[in-house]
């Protein structure tokens, strides 16, 4: 089976979801844990601003064992009892493989059709196989979830407006400021969301601008595409009261920057401030909002700008459904064809096997000619009627989802008992 446990913006506030987040260096550790716990080793971790979602391939249990075995086993890694169930939503098979689609479609996102997710789940999922962590299953759930999130944006309007976080983040900076031609922006973090950020900031015409990142390699490739100015990480309280706006997008598991830390940059240089942080866990103290002269935006506090483009990607969204349940279906067909396999292989080895009996009857034969036309006929009755009795296998069982039936036709044919026989 195909199972998921998530928690998102849509079941947590962001002060839960960052206690269920993983850093990259977390997701072995856990799977190694998981494997020891459960006997479950394969899975993919989705872990975003947004969400936190685990995809797991097993047939050790039960849908509902395998679910509470999974929920338990996360728990105790993120050392998150008590009440925290209630935050988490889990899922199996069909509706997992829809659930993921609809959200590399961007369909389950803060900002619906948005284009980031799809590339955090590329990541996620290389990363994961890279690893060693995925079957085949996960590894053709994956590669579906691509094509269905490439469809949905290409044949519908679901791109319509702000298409990310991040640029979401922008506009309600452009609102709330007006013109920023004489405006200064710091920005922290220069993966894919700070890097989106700051070319969305750079197209709305902000004057200054400025990187910080923890690797300098990284600030400096970021920095030459932008003509932004490289600071260093070490000295970033010092250069908080030179800038207008700072947004931090980082993964760092704590707070980078701290209520004392912009006090002091106001006293310095006191004048408004906008702090936005696009990282979970948050990397702004909370109480950063709290100050004279700033303002401060989370996450979750970027629904507002998020539904006023709702509207109109709503039309979109349920032309997208439709090519995700065709999607889902093409992969539900392919994972219970695979049900047939071990009967289709042991239908062709018993036959190959009654093909190399019959031909030995005719070893006497001296003549060359009269061997290979005997061979020849003996493969094609024997290719003939492995077709036809693979044909109605799939007719009988509705192509591996009636397991009943399959159970009846092993028995008939003595397949399992044949099989163990000749290996």
């Amino acid at each position: 089976m195909i199972g998921l446990i998530g928690i998102s913006y849509k079941t947590a506030p962001i002060d839960k979801r960052e206690k269920f987040s993983f850093a990259k260096e977390e997701i072995v550790p856990f799977a190694d844990f998981l494997s020891k716990e459960t006997g479950i080793s394969d899975l993919v971790v989705l872990s975003t601003c947004n969400r936190t979602e685990i995809y797991f391939s097993q047939n050790h249990f039960d849908r509902l064992s395998a679910i509470e075995k999974v929920i338990d086993a996360f728990k105790q890694f993120k050392e998150a009892e008590g009440e925290c169930s209630r935050y988490l939503y889990h899922r199996f098979d069909i509706a997992a493989v829809k659930h993921l689609f609809s959200v590399a479609a961007g369909l389950d996102s803060m900002i619906i059709g948005e284009d980031q997710i799809i590339g955090q789940i590329k990541d996620a999922y290389l990363y994961c196989t890279d690893a060693g962590l995925t079957d085949a299953v996960l590894m053709r759930l994956f590669q579906k979830s691509f094509e269905a999130g490439k469809r949905a944006r290409t044949e519908t309007g679901i791109k319509l407006g702000n298409l990310s976080v991040s640029s979401t983040a922008v506009e309600m900076i452009a609102q709330e400021l007006g013109d920023l031609s004489t405006k200064s922006l710091l920005v922290v973090g220069t993966g894919d969301t700070g890097s989106l950020a700051l070319q969305n900031m750079v197209k709305k015409g902000i004057g200054k601008t400025s990187v910080i990142n923890r690797t300098m390699k990284s600030a400096e490739k970021v920095a030459s595409k932008y003509n932004s100015e490289v600071l260093s990480f070490l000295s970033l309280k010092s250069h908080l009261a030179n800038h207008d706006i700072v947004i931090v997008a980082t993964g760092a598991p704590h707070h980078l920057i701290t209520a004392k830390m912009v006090s002091k940059a106001q006293a310095i240089n006191p004048r408004p401030q906008i702090y936005i942080d696009l990282s979970v866990p948050r990397n702004i103290e909370e109480k950063v909002g709290e100050l004279d002269n700033v303002k401060l935006c989370a996450v979750d506090d970027l629904q507002k700008t998020v539904e006023a483009n709702t509207q109109k990607r709503q039309e979109a969204a349920e032309k997208a459904e439709h090519i995700i349940d065709e999607v889902a279906e093409e992969f539900n067909e392919w994972v219970v064809s695979r049900s047939l396999r071990p009967a289709i292989k042991s239908i062709s080895n018993n036959l190959e096997e009654v093909y190399r009996q019959e031909l030995e009857n005719f070893k006497h034969i001296e003549s060359k000619e009269i061997k290979q036309a005997v061979d020849n006929y003996t493969r094609h009755i024997t290719q003939r009627y492995t077709r036809l009795l693979i044909k109605n296998l799939k007719d009988i069982t509705d192509n591996g989802r009636n397991t009943d039936s399959l159970h009846i036709i092993n028995e008939l044919f003595k397949l399992e008992e044949n099989n163990r026989r000749n290996k």
